[in-house]
């Protein structure tokens, strides 16, 4: 079984299922909440799912607007005394929301590189991260790897 496309609201399998309904994927979606879940077998109807997670999913653009960053630039203009680090020193040192974060903030992450980081990112689009017991359930993130993480997570 193949997993093709999985988003908050559906999943398609093999080309030809699909898994939809009011169940979000969350934990209490599964237990405590009354959900719904319909499980669609046909061809026809999985490739509209999949034709509309590409178009959800091709055209974000991670980060801030362009006219927001514009306000921020200006800002720090006015205040000459304020030095701020390179997107990549600020990155490295900030606290990365595990739920959130893009592919290139994750790989500044001690231990993640590319693959890692879209383990992360599947996994969370499955269920949202509420510790470090849920992210150690990621294939490839020991307990030693979550150490080096203690301070630089959240969710």
């Amino acid at each position: 079984m193949q997993i093709l496309a999985i988003d908050k609201n559906f999943a398609v399998v093999d080309n030809q299922t699909v898994i939809t309904g009011s169940h979000n994927w969350s934990e209490a979606a599964n237990h405590g909440n009354d959900e719904t879940l319909v499980v669609i077998e046909n061809p026809t109807v999985a490739a509209h799912y999949q034709r509309e997670f590409n178009r959800l999913y091709t055209n974000i653009k991670p980060g801030l607007p362009p006219r927001i960053q514009t306000k921020i630039d200006a800002e720090i203009k006015k205040c000459p005394q304020i030095k701020t680090p390179s997107s990549l020193e600020k990155l490295e040192t900030a606290t990365i929301n595990l739920n959130t974060a893009t592919q290139e903030e994750l790989e500044t992450l001690p231990g993640v590189g590319k693959k890692l980081a879209e383990r992360i990112i599947i996994a969370r689009q499955q269920q949202k991260f509420t510790s470090l017991q849920d992210v150690e359930k990621v294939p490839g993130i020991s307990a030693k790897t979550l150490e080096k993480w203690q301070e630089r997570v959240t969710w």
